[in-house]
């Protein structure tokens, strides 16, 4: 089973949205919400691809300095945040109840150091076989993972929660389940198989 993180095991996505959007205090409504559409819709993009464009966007030049810097901005903000947000109803009985054979494989946008912080900080990271964060592209952590673990596509598994996450499971051949949520147009319009929570998924 791969697993998103952000809008899958914690709802946090609403806290990585007003993150952005804090960055940009004295921009267009306009511009604001073309950020914010586009977070959504894209939610499994790593902030090493987003902030640059945003910046763009705003009509800041994203030199690498700059661009560092609104990544510490960002960091600083969401860290504590994520950690603090509430889990999405089931998912941390689901993850209690993983079985001996089976592989769990985190692939986020986050990046790697902040997603093994963050895990650490909420005691789960031994659930995890494997941890997987940006810039690494989820399509290669899982074609890594079926190939370390001599996994089948058949038998493995992306949830997530955003049409980057669907387009990773596509890409790589494998089956998808969106978490279901009702900030994401993506998530409005697809019609695969899809749940709200994780109250009796197993």
């Amino acid at each position: 089973m791969f697993w998103d993180f952000d809008g899958v095991i914690k709802d946090s996505v609403e806290v990585k949205t007003d993150a952005y959007l804090s960055l940009f205090p004295n921009v267009s409504k306009e511009v604001l919400a073309k950020i914010k559409s586009h977070h959504l819709d894209y939610g499994g993009i790593s902030r090493l691809e987003k902030i640059p464009l945003y910046l763009e966007w705003v009509g800041v030049q994203p030199t690498n300095q700059v661009v560092s810097e609104y990544l510490d901005q960002f960091a600083n903000l969401v860290v504590q945040k994520v950690i603090s947000s509430p889990w999405v109803p089931g998912v941390e009985q689901t993850l209690k109840q993983k079985q001996i054979h089976q592989k769990f494989v985190i692939v986020t946008g986050t990046p790697q150091t902040e997603i093994e912080e963050i895990l650490v900080q909420l005691r789960i990271d031994s659930t995890f076989d494997r941890i997987f964060g940006a810039p690494t592209q989820k399509s290669k952590a899982i074609k890594w993972a079926l190939q370390n673990y001599n996994i089948k596509k058949e038998d493995s598994i992306l949830i997530g929660d955003s049409k980057t996450d669907w387009l990773a499971a596509k890409e790589t051949g494998i089956q998808f389940l969106l978490r279901e949520t009702d900030n994401s147009d993506f998530s409005i319009h697809y019609s695969g198989n899809k749940i709200k929570d994780f109250i009796g998924f197993i």
